[in-house]
Order: C-alpha cells, then sequence, then structure tokens
C-alpha cells in the first residue's frame, strides 16, 4: 500500500470537512465530509471545476455573504473565523468556524499581489476547513475565542454586540456610564467605486490599524461592516467620549490615503451614545448611533454628534430611518406595488383616453395599510434610497410588458417618474438603458418623468439620458413645470415630448387670473416648440373648461378617478 494512497485515504475519511479551491475560486477537490454538507447529488468528480460560491452559500454573522476573494484574504492570517453554512431557504443557516490555508504559488502576500498582476503560471491553491464551533453547554457565548473580522482583524459584529451586551447590563446595575463611538467613514463609496474594490479594502484596512493606535488599552475597536467601526469606551462620560471621538477624527484627517499615485483625504463621521441607566438594551443603543451618525454627516460631514434624546430633530431624524428599514423590507419582500392613473384627452368633446396613456405611481403595503409616497418618499430622499426604488419600479414595469406580450404594438404609453438621485448616478442610467436593450418590449410605449429642478441642475447628464434613450425610441415628460427658474430658457434647450404643468397653478385656474394666465404662456410656448402639455391635479368639471379654453392637449387627476392597481387590465383592450 502507497503512501499517496494512505494520504488520499485519510483526507477523504477525515471527519473535518475540507474543500480544496484555485485562484479564480473554483473547486479542485473536497473530502467525503465537505460533500456531505452539499444538497447536490453529483459526486466528487462531477463537481470539479464547479464555482465555490454555487456550492457553498457562505454567510458572515452580519448575514451578508462571504465573497471568493474574502476566503483568500483569510490564507494570509492564522486566525478562525465564523460563518454560517445556508442551505436552500435557511434563514440563519449552520454556524461553522473556518480556516483557509494556501497551499503552493507564492508565499508571502507581497508576493501573491505580484502574481495576480502578473498572471504567473504557478497558480495558488487553498484549502478551506470547515469546523463545528464548540460551545459551552448551549450557550453560543461561550466560543473558545473572539471572531475577527477577515479583512482587518478587527472583532467583528457578533463579538462587538457581546461587548455592547455586556456594557449596558453594567450601567443598568452601577453607577458607571459608558459610551460608543459609532464611524462612518465619509464619501467611502467614491473611492470604492472610482478607484475599485481593491482601493477601498485598503482604506479600510489602514484606517482599522489606526483606530487601534489611537485607542487607550481596554477600549475595543470593532469592524461592524462596509465602512462602519465601533470603538466601546468603558466607565467614561460624555465630555471623555467626546474627546476620544475627537482625537480619533483629527488622526483620521491627518492621514493620507494614497492610491495608484493618487492623495485622497479622508474623514470619519462620528455618532456618541452614552451608555447609562436609560439605555436598557442594546438595540436601542445601536439605534441612537444611527440617528446620531446621520445627524454628524447632515452637518457636514467629518463631524461628532452627541446624541440628546430630547432633541426634537434627532426624533425626526429616527423616525426617518424607521422609515428606510421598512423601505428596504419592503424592496426585500415585495412589499411594493404600482397604481396607474390615466391620463386624457382634451381634443373637442368629451374627455377621452386617446390611446391609452397611465402614470405609474408607487405604493407600499404595511401590514393592512396601503400607504402613499408621502409617507416614505421624504426618507428614501434623505437616506439615498432613491435610486434603489426607482430601479425596483423601471423593472417592474418591464417585467409587467414581458408579461403581457399582447400589449406589444398597442397605442399605450406608461409614464414612470425618475428622481434627482437616480439620474445623477452614471450606473442608474447604464442600467436602464442595458434593460431597455435587452427586455424584449415595445420602448416606444415607455415615458421617464424628470421634473424641472432636476432636469436643470443636471443639465448635461439628462440631456445625454434623454438623446440615448429617445434613439431607442422611448419618450420623456417634464414633470411639475413652472415651478423652478429659468423654466422657458431651458425648455427650448430641453428634447422632452410633453410638457406637465404644475397643478399649483392648475387646480384654482378658474378663481385665479395670474395661474390662468401663467397655465396660457405655458401652453403656447410649450406648442411653439413642439411639446404637447398635460395638466396636473384637474379635480373639478370647471377646470376642465378653462383648459380647452387654452387649448391644452391632456389632463390628469381624480376628476376621473383615483389610481388603480396596474394589473387590472384596460377595459378598451379587452375583447
Amino acid at each position: 500500500m502507497s503512501p499517496e494512497f494512505d494520504a488520499e485515504r485519510i483526507l477523504k475519511h477525515l471527519q473535518v470537512p475540507l474543500v480544496c479551491f484555485n485562484e479564480s475560486a473554483e473547486l479542485c477537490y473536497l473530502n467525503n465530509a465537505a460533500l456531505a454538507l452539499l444538497t447536490s447529488s453529483l459526486d466528487c468528480e462531477e463537481l470539479q471545476g464547479l464555482s465555490l460560491s454555487s456550492l457553498f452559500s457562505l454567510r458572515k454573522d452580519s448575514g451578508d455573504p462571504l465573497l471568493s476573494s474574502e476566503l483568500i484574504e483569510l490564507s494570509a492570517t492564522n486566525n478562525m473565523y465564523s460563518v454560517h453554512l445556508v442551505n436552500g431557504n435557511e434563514d440563519a443557516g449552520k454556524p461553522f468556524l473556518i480556516a483557509v490555508s494556501k497551499i503552493g504559488g507564492a508565499e508571502t502576500a507581497a508576493e501573491s499581489e505580484a502574481d495576480s498582476e502578473s498572471q504567473s503560471d504557478n497558480e495558488n491553491m487553498y484549502l478551506l476547513c470547515l469546523h463545528e464551533p464548540v460551545f459551552d453547554g448551549q450557550d453560543q457565548e461561550g466560543l473558545i475565542s473572539p471572531i475577527l473580522d477577515p479583512l482587518t482583524e478587527l472583532f467583528d459584529r457578533r463579538e462587538f454586540e457581546r461587548r455592547l451586551d455586556n456594557l449596558v447590563d453594567d450601567a443598568a446595575i452601577s453607577s458607571r456610564t459608558h459610551a460608543l463611538v459609532f464611524l462612518d467613514v465619509d464619501q467611502f463609496k467614491m473611492i470604492n467605486d472610482t478607484r475599485g474594490h481593491r482601493a477601498g479594502d485598503n482604506l479600510i484596512k489602514q484606517l482599522a490599524m489606526l483606530l487601534q493606535s489611537e485607542v487607550c488599552h481596554g477600549d475595543t475597536v470593532c469592524r461592524l461592516g462596509g465602512d462602519e467601526f465601533g470603538v466601546l469606551l468603558s466607565n467614561v462620560d460624555a465630555f471623555e467620549a467626546r474627546s476620544v471621538a475627537s482625537r480619533l477624527l483629527r488622526a483620521t484627517k491627518q492621514m493620507e490615503f494614497v492610491w495608484q499615485g493618487t492623495v485622497h483625504s479622508i474623514s470619519f463621521s462620528a455618532g456618541v451614545v452614552l451608555i447609562d441607566e436609560h439605555s436598557l438594551t442594546r438595540e436601542k443603543v445601536m439605534s441612537q448611533a444611527d440617528v446620531a451618525v446621520y445627524s454628524a454627516k447632515e452637518e457636514g460631514r467629518g463631524r461628532v454628534h452627541i446624541y440628546n434624546p430630547e432633541d426634537n430633530k434627532l426624533g425626526r431624524l429616527q423616525e426617518d430611518m424607521h422609515a428606510v428599514q421598512a423601505i428596504r423590507c419592503a424592496l426585500e419582500n415585495h412589499d411594493f406595488f404600482l397604481v396607474k392613473e390615466g391620463i386624457y384627452s382634451l381634443d373637442a368633446g368629451e374627455p377621452k383616453q386617446s390611446g391609452t396613456y397611465l402614470e405609474l405611481l408607487l405604493r407600499m403595503r404595511r401590514g393592512n395599510e396601503v400607504l402613499s409616497p408621502a409617507a416614505f418618499m421624504p426618507a428614501a430622499e434623505r437616506f439615498g434610497m432613491m435610486p434603489s426604488i426607482d430601479r425596483w419600479v423601471f423593472a417592474e414595469l418591464i417585467s409587467y410588458l414581458e408579461a403581457h406580450p399582447e400589449l406589444h404594438g398597442q397605442d399605450l404609453l406608461y409614464s414612470i417618474n425618475l428622481s434627482g438621485q437616480s439620474l445623477c448616478e452614471k450606473s442608474f442610467l447604464e442600467f436602464v438603458i442595458r434593460k431597455l436593450q435587452v427586455s424584449n418590449i415595445d420602448v416606444r410605449q415607455i415615458c421617464f418623468e424628470i421634473t424641472e429642478t432636476v432636469a436643470i441642475r443636471n443639465f448635461d447628464l439628462v440631456t445625454d439620458f434623454i438623446s440615448r434613450v429617445q434613439a431607442m425610441g422611448g419618450r420623456f415628460a417634464l414633470d411639475d413645470f413652472g415651478t423652478g427658474m429659468s423654466s422657458f430658457g431651458y425648455l427650448q434647450q430641453l428634447p422632452v415630448d410633453f410638457v406637465k404643468i404644475d397643478g399649483m397653478f392648475v387646480r384654482d385656474m378658474d378663481r385665479n387670473s395670474v395661474h390662468s394666465a401663467l397655465v396660457r404662456s405655458i401652453n403656447e410656448v410649450s406648442h411653439e416648440l413642439g411639446k404637447r402639455t398635460i395638466a396636473e391635479f384637474v379635480e373639478r368639471p370647471e377646470i376642465i373648461d378653462c383648459l380647452k379654453s387654452l387649448g391644452v392637449d391632456f389632463f390628469q387627476g381624480h376628476l376621473c378617478g383615483k389610481p388603480v392597481p396596474l394589473h387590472e387590465p384596460e377595459p378598451h383592450l379587452q375583447h
């Protein structure tokens, strides 16, 4: 019996799951224990060459997926890390402690980086070991040692939460006070997007080392995920906590982050929460820290904000943050839905729909309630959630049109609103273009509404987007026209198809001569430029007569009924 056979046999029957993969994160080998973790019916040989992520869904304690690149980074350390292996629709998954070793290839991190740049033939191989954690009884807090964040080797979020729980409990039964300093890197997304994820990871590592060097012995620095850090300060008052936070911010501003010859200025926004007998729970402290750090950002970034429960502004901010959480849940749980409101022709005769022109509006389900945009849009705008919402709305419209091929070629036009945040995000505009290119729909049936103010502020970006979509057949409407500045000058340069006259001028134009004159002038100039007009917020029959006398093309409003769900069929399209 050869030694090679003995080694293979030992590996195959070892009770510890072992997985070998290459630089491309493709499976090279797994033993029987690892195979037993999979739901696949394939054997070891058939699984070889498949991507690791398609076989093992590993998640961090935060719930975020553990990327293959992060697994490779773990090989540079001698630490074990906490993950959950998720199969199918499991919520939490099974906990494991993992270790990754490099076998073959470059021996140092510097050599490994050089290899990746030169595409060396001497490819690295990696061995992943999955160990079931050892607990003290049934208590998962009895882990042998704290688990470290793979990138920074700081304590991870779970260890942070355990230590924060201890401070909250101590404050409740003693006269001591403690503090949490919650740090968020300013403009981190810009560096990540413009310089790449490798630059972002290097920045996070450097910041972790800086924070470690600045805190006192006994204080705890943790990476909470993404660009967020938490610093736990024991036995301090509010003044001392602010001083520590200010020192950390000064040290960060003095740091120069250099990437590929370019120097980047870096800063943190810091939210400070005092942990005392009123703190009660870890969740309450974290919620207060979120509010404080967002306040610091709103005040101009690179600042420290101390949470004060008597601050009314912070109370409103906290309400908005709850709304943001509700938005995230609605996006994940499909609690958003679209309703449609008709836009009607004002040709001679009774108001009617010319073809079918509909504006799609967003609604959110919350329990037994249906919320209008006024309940959640302000929070979405405040916290930068609008691109996510706009993506959902656009994708939902595309899915609807693809699911109803019988609508293709019909005289239909569906109008959706785009926010200023989305129009300023090039990745969103490219997302729209790609969707239109690959979808099997009639692009002529889609109209994008943009507000006058947004169009003026982002004039070059907006006009470029309009020309690209119009070249594919799409159309545009300028929404809320008349509320901005320099309206007519910009209207001449914006190649939109429709001009929507703001409802504040329309709703009382039969009683207000100034508003009537404004509607007349907007309509005449628009027609002179070859654009059709739509009057908004029409709620009384008297307004219809005024609009007809001025020659306005279309109107919309509750006069002809309230919005109905998108999936309700159009009566005149049924056979």
